[in-house]
């Protein structure tokens, strides 16, 4: 069976990005799949993992390579990114290391991490990473899973970036939208996106009037 993943350490997203995205999933990839995300928080029925090791900001990312952590064939999806077609496709780039190619001309390297495939048995940056030394010298995940892999890796298509690629609509190409950096996808009011994230914005404004967690019971009805 397929596991996807995503991580949610810290306090820069609220947990309806979570629960959003496992809603997400189960719509729009339509083959057997558990969900996990790697946590410190208590999420009402997610199924969470704590990172072997509390690496700050996007560097936690690398507790999926962890031994242990993913058994079999794996799909990462940052929380903010916002799904539109199926994805079903991805299984079929979890035999090696798969990610796009960054659309960005920022220095920082030609991978993009905000969606990820592997098969569960590699470790290889969980291993190298060596957080006092790698996260003053590198800009991010992404840096360093270039340095360590250089050009040996699948790049996987359908997947842009809202900035780049759909600032008026969505591309008939594009089955992924990432999000980097500023605006979050719930801060986005324009019409053609709703449909895709309106459960996200249902969930946020109830956990914010709540104070709580809510978990799929309140979504479905929000």
């Amino acid at each position: 069976m397929i596991t996807v993943f995503c991580v949610c350490t810290g306090d820069k997203y609220n947990t309806g990005y979570v629960y959003a995205l496992k809603e997400a999933v189960s719509k729009y990839l339509t083959i057997p799949h558990s969900f996990i995300c790697i946590t410190e928080h208590n999420l009402e029925g997610i199924n969470t993992v704590k990172p072997i090791i509390n690496y700050a900001g996007w560097w936690s990312k690398l507790n999926l390579f962890a031994p242990g952590m993913a058994t079999g064939k794996s799909i990462y999806l940052d929380l903010d990114v916002v799904i539109t077609k199926n994805i079903n496709y991805l299984v079929d780039y979890t035999d090696k290391f798969s990610a796009p190619a960054n659309w960005a001309q920022s220095g920082h390297g030609g991978i993009q991490s905000s969606v990820m495939c592997w098969p569960g048995h590699w470790h290889l940056p969980f291993v190298k990473f060596d957080y006092e030394k790698d996260s003053k010298r590198l800009w991010g995940d992404q840096e360093f899973l270039w340095e360590l892999l250089g050009d040996d890796w699948q790049k996987i298509p359908n997947v842009g970036s809202y900035k780049y690629h759909c600032r008026e609509n969505i591309p008939d190409w594009l089955n992924i939208m990432c999000f980097h950096g500023l605006p979050n996808p719930d801060e986005v009011k324009d019409e053609w996106i709703l449909p895709f994230t309106q459960i996200l914005h249902n969930l946020i404004n109830l956990n914010t009037h709540n104070g709580s967690k809510k978990g799929l019971k309140s979504m479905e009805s929000a």
